[in-house]
Parts: structure tokens; C-alpha cells; sequence
């Protein structure tokens, strides 16, 4: 009874010990749970933290890219107000000047052309000159009376017949002039260079226009006068007192 008391004894005894490691294993297994459970928590954390992270940093990229777009938004619209206003500057310059060269045109005083005597080296810049005149002084004017004026800058000779006889077709409708050229054309083929004395009076031309440059640049003073006439009579010779022509 004694030994199967002991028997007993013992084997319990070999049971609490296989319990206690059982216990103990059970511990350690529970303890490395824990431990995984607490890294995968960790691990969890940081993956949380670390996609949060990135919310974050994509949050302020989008809004820094928002930024900068609305910036280069309101630069691009500074920049075409500035466009604009600079092409409206442009154009109200460009308007201005118009107005200028109108009133310098309008106020500006206009050399009369040269009185025509009918030299064909001068039709030219006697055309030349109406033109100008005509253009700024007489540009609203009807084209006969453009005509009329210009008639009366040419005079003497062959001009003046000329002259009258197209005052008379004028009046008398018998010639009709559209514009002023073609008045211009007539005084040409009536007045201009023609046939072999053509090549002569363009040297003449030449010439002359050479002549007056020089002057106008020397700045040369062109005085007419008459020759100076040496007298013919014979001088008398100055009589003194002692000569002895007194006493007699």
C-alpha cells in the first residue's frame, strides 16, 4: 500500500512538473504573442504614421502647386493687362502722331510754286511744287478750280496763250479733267523736254541745279549789277595855283 502511496506520489509529483512546463511554455508562447502583437502594432503605427506622412506631404505639394499656378495665373494676367495697356498706349501714340502731322500739315506754311514761263527743263519741279501746294492748301477744292489756280503760276509767251485757251475750254466744257494728274500730263506733253534738244537742256539742267547747290552751300551772295563803264571823255589834268595858268 506504502509503495503504490509513493507510486502515486511520484507520478502526480512528475505530472505538476510536466504542468508547470506546460505552464511555462504556455508563458513564453503568450509572451511572444504579445511581443509579435506589440511589434505588428508598432509596425502598424509607423505605417499609419508614415502614410499620414505622406497625406501630408502630398496635401502641401498640391496646395504649394495650387500656389504657384494661381501665381503664374495672376502674372499672366498682369502681364496681358500690361499688353494691353501697352498697345493702347501704342495706338493713342500712334494717333497722336497722326493728329501732329495733320496740324503740321494743315499750319505749316507752303512755299508758292515757281512762276512757269514755260522752260522745259523746269516742267518737272514745277509739277513738282503745284502738287505740294495743292495737296495741303487746295486738297478739298474741285478739281477745276485746282486747275485755275495752278494756270496762275504760268505767265508770258507761249504760256500765256496757252493759258487762255485753256481758261476758254474750260469754261466752254470743252475740256474735262477727273484729277489734277491729268492736268499735269497735258502740261507736260505741251511744256516737257522733246526731240533732239532734249539731251542739251538736260546738261543745261544739270548745270544750273549744280550752279545753285554751290551757291546755297557756300552760302555765296548773288548780286546783279550792271558793268562798270570806263568814261570815254577825257580827264582834265588838276591845275595848281603856281602853275602860272592863274596869272594869265
Amino acid at each position: 500500500m506504502e509503495k503504490r502511496v509513493k507510486k502515486i506520489v511520484e507520478l502526480e509529483s512528475k505530472i505538476r512538473e510536466r504542468e508547470i512546463e506546460v505552464e511555462k511554455r504556455e508563458i513564453k508562447i503568450v509572451r511572444k504573442e504579445e511581443r509579435e502583437r506589440k511589434k505588428k502594432e508598432d509596425d502598424d503605427e509607423k505605417e499609419r504614421e508614415r502614410i499620414e506622412k505622406e497625406k501630408k506631404m502630398k496635401k502641401e505639394e498640391r496646395k504649394r502647386l495650387k500656389e504657384e499656378e494661381k501665381t503664374k495665373e495672376e502674372k499672366r494676367k498682369k502681364d496681358k493687362g500690361k499688353k494691353m495697356l501697352d498697345e493702347i498706349m501704342r495706338g493713342q501714340q500712334r494717333k497722336i502722331k497722326e493728329i501732329e502731322v495733320q496740324i503740321e500739315a494743315i499750319t505749316k506754311e507752303v512755299k508758292m510754286p515757281t512762276m512757269f514761263f514755260g522752260v522745259s527743263w523746269k516742267v518737272e519741279s514745277f509739277v513738282k511744287e503745284c502738287r505740294e501746294y495743292v495737296e495741303i492748301k487746295m486738297k478739298e477744292e474741285m478739281v477745276e478750280d485746282q486747275i485755275l489756280w495752278v494756270l496762275t503760276c504760268m505767265d508770258r509767251g507761249t504760256v500765256d496763250k496757252w493759258k487762255e485757251m485753256m481758261k476758254d475750254d474750260l469754261k466752254e466744257d470743252l475740256r474735262e479733267y477727273v484729277i489734277l494728274e491729268e492736268f499735269f500730263r497735258e502740261i507736260r506733253k505741251e511744256f516737257g523736254r522733246k526731240g533732239k534738244g532734249k539731251k542739251m537742256e538736260e546738261d543745261i539742267e544739270r548745270g544750273m541745279d549744280g550752279f545753285w547747290n554751290a551757291v546755297k552751300e557756300k552760302e555765296v551772295e548773288v548780286i546783279k549789277k550792271k558793268p562798270k563803264i570806263e568814261a570815254t571823255t577825257p580827264r582834265i589834268p588838276a591845275v595848281r595855283k603856281g602853275s602860272g595858268f592863274w596869272k594869265r
